[in-house]
């Protein structure tokens, strides 16, 4: 009975606990943040141009008291202009700093407290702005990143979470006269490339005239010069960027409402860029990362497409147009060993692209380290541990040689250097050579008269070939105009595809290419057909002989053919060699090469050694054998100088006892003359031997 009482109190004791704990989860809960957010209302709307329209921005602190708030936000400066910035009806009872706006940097700034206990709401305002409309386009207003809502718990916990800008479409004001069209820019908020603009309108029966103008402000309203009753106008050589059409009209002796048109023209390609390959522009990576980025000053870029065009031949005959895929930078490919063209075009907003090209070269790596197998060179042959260290040895060596060769060398150099360049033989060869030539071939004067001719030549020629230019473009040719040549390479390798494209103002119509060589004046005609955009591209079936070419195009649509475009210059390096029927390209040409060049260093080499030891032991036994001459030379001059010395003495001899007689005199010359010229004669002979043999 005790035990059954204690149980039971026990279970009493949980129970009691549980309960407890629940109440305290649902009257006392686990405190969390709620996530504040800023808004601009109205998030959306459409206004004109000169119009006026107010946005507020709003809090919403969910459910937790915030004491501060810092609301910093951004608009485009050359679309809206703030006229009348408000904060009478803000929540914000403190600024700390008076609230800013910029409407050259295009900024607001709002930053204030809420006095104790904060402030908790799901709409509270922080302050109301009213902008004015500057020029067509879209504007948006958004929070920059610098915003913060302070929550009230005495740490200045920053719980903003989430931030809602506005986009807002600005437009002209609907139009109060003449309802006006335009055939060459239909669209007031699109970009076009053509410079001439025509303008279009109805007129009513009992009209008397129209004024109109052609601006950059939008706001401008004609003077009440009436320039006729005519409905059209066109305008010629328009400037990038965007013009106000303004147009009234005149009835019953009053000028009307002002309709205005926005056109947008851009004519100028986006700037110039580079296209940069990664890891390089010749790469044994098969995976090849290529970048490009550029900028356009006034509609802006729309787009990049790149095409990848292969360079060497695959299937006989075929002629594939490049694919220009839409691409964004940087771009990641997958290549097959060869030659590229790397082919990117930037397009801006009206169409127009600027084009650059970069080349791109895959090759199987020199060399590769195949596990325990050995080396693996140029991707095709395996060498062996045993001869890749052998190979290795050898290089080793010739390298030791080489950099002997270039000791000694830069010792030489260094020598000559020290006696000064001007002294140098070579110099004063060139020196000498110069002055004989300057003798020869006259005067500086001359010179002068020559060159100036010379210049007055292609003067003339360039100023003829200009006068059959302008006489050729001032032709009225009837038909369709000439097609536009953008894609060729303006140099190429005897082993690479000529390939050749451009745009036409004709669709599916015929291309002739036409492909001279400029030794030969033979000509090469090809056909192909524009796309449906006007489009076409060619590639050549064949390798094209080393030399310089010409190349230019007609548009034939039917029987009638355009003038000829303007010709292209290529040139073709030969860097391929043709055997026969068979055509060795460059990269095998130059393995053979090399492995020639190898052997026959390796050959020279066996010779220098062989005979370099051989001319050693000749030396060697010359200088023997003129050692013996030469003792044998000295015991004959030692006798012959004994017998002269003996003579010589007896004369000393006689000296000392009586003055010598003449012909004692006469004697002695003759025999110090004597000894002299034996002397001379046996150095002589000892040099000519050591000359004509050539000792070292």
């Amino acid at each position: 009975m005790e035990c059954k009482w204690v149980n039971t109190q026990k279970a009493l004791i949980v129970s009691t606990g549980f309960l407890i704990t629940a109440a305290s989860f649902l009257l006392f809960p686990a405190k969390t943040h709620a996530a504040a957010s800023l808004y601009v209302s109205p998030a959306g709307g459409s206004f004109t141009i000169g119009s006026t329209f107010t946005v507020s921005i709003f809090l919403d602190t969910g459910g937790q008291p915030v004491n501060a708030v810092e609301a910093d936000l951004s608009f485009p400066p050359d679309k809206l202009q703030v006229v009348s910035p408000s904060t009478g009806k803000s929540f914000v009872k403190t600024w700390i700093v008076q609230p800013t706006y910029s409407n050259a940097n295009g900024t607001l700034k709002f930053q204030g407290i809420i006095p104790n206990p904060g402030i908790i709401t799901n709409s509270g305002l922080v302050s109301t702005i009213t902008f004015r409309v500057k020029d067509i386009s879209t504007a948006g207003i958004k929070f920059l990143d610098t915003s913060r809502v302070l929550l009230n718990d005495g740490k200045a916990t920053d719980i903003l979470d989430k931030t809602s800008g506005s986009i807002y479409y600005l437009t002209l004001p609907p139009p109060e006269g003449p309802i006006v069209t335009s055939r060459t820019d239909p669209d007031q908020g699109a970009w076009y490339a053509s410079p001439t603009v025509t303008f279009e309108w109805t007129a009513p029966p009992d009209i008397q005239g129209y004024s109109y103008v052609l601006d950059d402000n939008p706001n401008t309203v004609p003077d009440d010069i009436s320039k006729g009753t005519g409905t059209r106008v066109v305008y010629n050589n328009l400037a990038d960027g965007t013009h106000y059409f303004h147009l009234k009209g005149s009835r019953q002796n009053a000028w009307g409402g002002v309709t205005d048109y926005a056109v947008n023209i851009d004519k100028t390609p986006p700037a110039a860029f580079d296209i940069d390959i990664s890891p390089s522009s010749y790469t044994s990576q098969r995976n090849v990362v290529v970048s490009f980025q550029t900028t356009d000053g006034f509609s802006g870029i729309d787009h990049y497409e790149l095409a990848m065009i292969p360079l060497v031949k695959t299937t006989p005959g075929k002629n594939d147009a490049p694919f220009f895929i839409e691409a964004s930078s940087p771009h990641l490919n997958t290549f097959d060993l060869g030659r590229y063209q790397i082919v990117v075009r930037a397009y801006d907003k009206a169409g127009n692209y600027y084009q650059s090209q970069a080349a791109l070269t895959v090759v199987n790596p020199v060399f590769e380290i195949i596990g325990a197998q050995g080396v693996r060179l140029g991707g095709t042959y395996l060498l062996g541990w045993p001869y890749a260290g052998a190979l290795a040895l050898v290089l080793l060596v010739l390298l030791f040689l080489i950099a002997r060769w270039i000791w000694k060398l830069h010792a030489k150099i260094e020598e000559q250097v020290r006696h000064g360049g001007a002294k140098h033989p070579a110099v004063l060869e060139k020196l000498q050579e110069l002055k004989e030539k300057q003798k020869e071939y006259g005067s500086s004067d001359e010179m002068k008269t020559l060159i100036v001719i010379g210049l007055l030549f292609l003067a003339g020629i360039f100023l003829m070939g200009g006068e059959r230019a302008f006489a050729a473009d001032t032709q009225n040719i009837a038909g369709p105009e000439p097609p536009i040549i953008t894609l060729f390479p303006s140099s190429i390798s005897n082993d690479e595809i000529l390939y050749i494209g451009g745009q036409a103002n004709v669709p599916n119509a015929q291309i002739l290419i036409y492909l001279e060589e400029t030794n030969t004046k033979a000509t090469v005609e090809k056909t192909v057909l524009t796309d449906k955009n006007g489009n076409w591209f060619y590639s050549f079936g064949d390798f094209l002989n080393s030399g310089r070419y010409i190349a230019w195009t007609q548009l034939k649509v039917g029987e009638v053919l355009s003038p000829p475009s303007s010709q292209i210059a290529i040139s073709v390096a030969p860097t391929a060699f043709q055997i026969g029927t068979h055509r060795l390209d460059a990269q095998d040409f130059y393995l053979i090469l090399t492995i020639v060049f190898l052997a026959l260093f390796l050959i020279l080499l066996v010779i220098i050694v062989y005979y370099g030891s051989r001319v050693r032991q000749k030396n060697r036994r010359l200088r023997e054998e003129i050692k013996k001459a030469e003792e044998s030379i000295r015991r004959g001059f030692s006798v012959l100088r004994r017998d002269i010395e003996d003579q010589l003495a007896t004369i000393h001899k006689a000296k000392l006892g009586k003055n010598l007689t003449e012909e004692e005199m006469v004697r002695e010359e003759k025999l110090l003359k004597d000894l002299e010229e034996i002397i001379n004669y046996v150095g002589k002979e000892i040099w000519e031997i050591e000359k004509t043999e050539g000792i070292v």
